[in-house]
C-alpha cells in the first residue's frame, strides 16, 4: 500500500448517475458539487454486494438500531450516499427479500465495521465496482502480483516488529476528500484542517449523516469511521495466520517461492 492516490481522474470511467468508479486499487466517489472522495480498497477486508453478502449480521459494536432507513435521509449532491451509512440491522430482521432488493448497494467492510454505499446506476454497475475492487481487499485470495508484494511487505513488517508503524503509514493517504487527508489525531478525526471528536463522528454515523465540512463539502460519517477502525487494527496487529495462508496459496498457485 505504498502507492499514493492518483492525482488525475478520467471522469468518463465513472458511472454516469452516481459518479462512482474505480482507479486501480482506489474507490472513487465524485458526485456533482462535491470534491472527489478516494478510498484505498487495500485498507478493507471485503467489498461485496449487500444483496449477495454471505457474511454475519450487519451489526457494528453490538448495536442493532438506527437502520438503513435513517441513512437514506442523508444525501450528498447527486444522491450518491442515499442509503449509505452504517447498517445497524439485527440479522433476524434482515430478510432474504430485503437483501435481494439492496443488491445495488456495496458493502465496505473492515473488521466489525460495515458501511453501505448506494450505487444508483443499478445492480450490474454495483457488481462491476465490487468485482474490480475485491481483489485488493484483505480477505480475498491473492491473484495479482502487486497484491502479493504488498502482502509480503506487511508480513515482513510484522516479523520485524514494525507492523504497527507500517500499518499507520498506510493510513496516511487511505481516505481523501479532494486534497484533504482524513486521519486520526488523538480523540479527533481530522479532514484536512477540520476536526471532529470520534464520539461525534459515531453519532453522525448512527443517524446515517454526513460530516459538515467547510465550503459546503460533505463526507459520509461512516466512511470516516473506516479510518478509525483501521487505526484500531494497526494497534492490535494484522492476523498473521490469515496473511501467511493467503501468501502461501498464491505462491502455490502462481509458482512463486518465498525465495524469489
Amino acid at each position: 500500500m505504498e502507492a499514493a492516490a492518483p492525482t488525475q481522474l478520467d471522469r468518463s470511467r465513472l458511472l454516469p448517475r452516481s459518479g462512482i468508479g474505480v482507479d486501480g486499487a482506489w474507490l472513487v466517489i465524485a458526485p456533482p458539487g462535491n470534491p472527489i472522495i478516494r478510498l484505498d480498497a487495500r485498507l478493507l477486508d471485503r467489498v461485496e454486494l449487500i444483496g449477495r453478502s454471505p457474511t454475519a449480521p450487519l451489526v457494528w459494536s453490538g448495536v442493532a438500531t438506527a437502520g438503513v432507513a435513517a441513512a437514506a435521509l442523508s444525501l450528498v449532491p447527486g444522491g450518491v450516499f442515499a442509503c449509505a451509512g452504517l447498517a445497524y440491522l439485527a440479522h433476524e430482521r434482515f430478510s432474504e427479500a430485503r437483501r435481494r432488493q439492496r443488491s445495488r448497494d456495496l458493502l465496505l467492510a473492515l473488521g466489525d465495521l460495515e458501511v453501505a454505499l448506494h450505487v444508483a446506476d443499478g445492480p450490474e454497475a454495483a457488481k462491476g465496482i465490487a468485482d474490480q475492487l475485491a481483489p485488493y481487499t484483505r480477505d480475498a485470495p491473492i491473484t495479482r502480483p502487486e497484491v502479493y508484494e504488498d502482502a509480503k511487505r506487511r508480513m515482513r513488517a510484522q516479523a520485524e516488529g514494525k507492523g504497527e508503524a507500517s500499518a499507520k503509514r498506510e493510513l496516511e493517504n487511505a481516505l481523501l476528500v479532494g486534497s484533504d487527508v482524513v486521519f486520526l489525531h488523538g480523540d479527533y478525526l481530522q479532514v484536512g484542517t477540520i476536526s471532529f471528536r470520534i464520539t461525534e463522528v459515531r453519532e453522525y454515523a448512527l443517524r446515517g449523516a454526513n460530516l459538515p465540512l467547510t465550503g459546503g463539502r460533505l463526507l459520509q460519517a461512516a466512511m470516516g469511521l473506516l479510518v478509525v477502525a483501521a487505526e484500531s487494527r494497526a494497534r492490535s496487529g494484522e492476523d498473521v495466520t490469515v496473511l501467511s495462508k493467503r501468501i502461501a496459496e498464491y505462491e502455490s498457485w502462481s509458482g512463486h517461492t518465498a525465495g524469489r
